[in-house]
């Protein structure tokens, strides 16, 4: 009875260990996506106004094919102290506030959709020679009405 209970114990504890396996898909970050629809608009003159928009707004600008990248370096006090909360890492360095435009035409529209998130560095240990870039989707009420501001200044319509 004593061997059955130890054998019935080990064959449950490596089911247990089998189903904590990390081979499962892993889900990505939680984001908090603002879109904007612009109508009767080309890829292109989308891209110019989504320019033009984080321009106005001093933010710096890099571009791909489908995707435009503002961000800016200089964050208020306030910001500053969630952000480090939120990040929860005495060691992460040069906080970047990152929003992220990434175009889909649908037909004679152009789809925007735009993610809020921050960047930073981390170094990997004290003795790394190089840190890691890393970021952190936002998830705050500001990150997202500075999203739709600058598509609303872009001229969405949604």
């Amino acid at each position: 009875m004593r061997i059955f209970a130890l054998v019935s114990l080990i064959f449950f504890s490596s089911l247990t260990l089998i189903g904590c396996s990390a081979d499962g898909p892993v889900k990505p970050p939680p984001a908090r996506m603002a879109s904007g629809l612009f109508k009767n608009a080309d890829a292109s003159t989308v891209k110019n106004n989504l320019m033009s928009a984080c321009s106005k707004s001093r933010l710096r600008i890099q571009t791909d094919k489908n995707e435009i990248t503002c961000n800016s370096a200089e964050i208020d006090p306030e910001r500053s102290a969630m952000i480090t909360a939120l990040i929860n890492n005495e060691w992460a360095l040069q906080y970047k506030d990152v929003v992220s435009f990434t175009l889909s035409v649908e037909g004679a529209n152009v789809r925007v959709s735009a993610n809020s998130y921050i960047e930073f560095i981390m170094p990997k240990s004290v003795m790394a020679d190089a840190p890691t870039r890393s970021t952190r989707n936002l998830l705050d009420d500001a990150s997202f009405i500075n999203a739709q501001q600058l598509l609303k200044a872009a001229g969405a319509s949604e």
